[in-house]
C-alpha cells in the first residue's frame, strides 16, 4: 500500500502549527512575566517591541506607524505612548528635517531593563539549536517568516471587516 503522501505533509504542517502556537504561547507568558514586573500591559510590551526595533535600527518609529502595527486607534496610541512616556521608557523626538514628524525612541533605562531580562533567554535559544546547521536554520527561518505574513494578513482582514 502507497503511503498517501498529500496526508502525511498535512499532519507534518499540523506539526509545524502547533509547535508555533506553543511557542507563542510560552513566549507570551515569558513577557508577561516582564511585565507583570514593571507594571506593563500587553498593548504597552508589544509597543515597546516596535519602538525598541526602531530605536536600535536608527529608524525610530512614529506614533502613526506605531497604531498600524498595533492595530489601534490614534487616540488609544497617544494614551499608550503617554503612559510609557510617563514612566521614563520612551520619549517623543521631533524630526530636525521635518517638524511635523515625530518619532518615539526608547529610553536608555528601558533598553538597559529589556536588555537585562531578554538577553539571557536570547543565549538560551542561541544555545539550543547550536547543534542545527545553518542551512536547515534559514529554511527555518524562511518558513516562519512566511507564516508570520500570513498571521498578518489574517489580522488586517480581520480588522477590515
Amino acid at each position: 500500500m502507497q503511503p498517501d503522501f498529500q496526508t502525511e505533509r498535512a499532519e507534518i504542517i499540523e506539526d509545524l502549527i502547533d509547535a508555533l502556537r506553543l511557542f507563542t504561547v510560552e513566549t507570551d507568558v515569558f513577557v508577561e512575566v516582564f511585565a507583570r514586573a514593571h507594571g506593563l500591559g500587553r498593548n504597552d510590551l508589544n509597543a515597546i517591541m516596535w519602538i525598541s526595533q526602531g530605536t536600535g535600527s536608527g529608524q525610530p518609529i512614529t506614533s502613526g506607524e506605531l497604531a498600524s502595527r498595533l492595530g489601534l486607534g490614534a487616540p488609544a496610541t497617544t494614551g499608550l505612548v503617554d503612559r510609557l512616556e510617563n514612566a521614563g521608557h520612551v520619549r517623543r523626538e521631533r524630526d530636525p528635517n521635518d517638524r511635523r514628524r515625530v518619532s518615539i525612541v526608547m529610553q536608555p533605562t528601558a533598553l538597559r531593563l529589556a536588555t537585562e531580562f531578554f538577553v539571557p533567554l536570547g543565549r538560551l535559544m542561541h544555545d539550543t539549536v547550536a547543534d542545527i546547521g545553518d542551512r536547515d536554520l534559514q529554511r527555518a527561518t524562511t518558513v516562519v517568516r512566511r507564516l508570520t505574513g500570513a498571521v498578518t494578513a489574517a489580522r488586517t482582514a480581520a480588522a477590515g471587516s
